[in-house]
């Protein structure tokens, strides 16, 4: 008899998920700022303030805390590295 064993890795998201609502971001996700579709900061989440539409984050260019506005730009989280 001759056995089959499959294993199932547990679905990955390889690809950007649009944050409509700041509420669902966590200290600590990688985000992306977009305007116009190209990438003006990436980082990671430091504060949100959902009310207000901003949340900011350590930019990992130079590690500078910005304010990054929904008004401005849409948030993107960036899917989690796994190892």
């Amino acid at each position: 008899m001759t056995l089959s064993t499959t294993s199932q890795s547990p679905q990955v998201n390889s690809t950007p998920t649009r944050i409509r609502n700041l509420g669902h971001l966590r200290r600590g996700d990688s985000v992306e700022a977009r305007m116009d579709n190209a990438v003006q900061y990436r980082g990671r989440v430091d504060r949100t303030a959902p009310g207000v539409g901003l949340v900011w984050i350590r930019d990992d260019a130079d590690g500078s805390r910005r304010a990054i506005s929904t008004q401005d730009c849409t948030v993107w989280r960036l899917p989690s590295q796994q190892a």
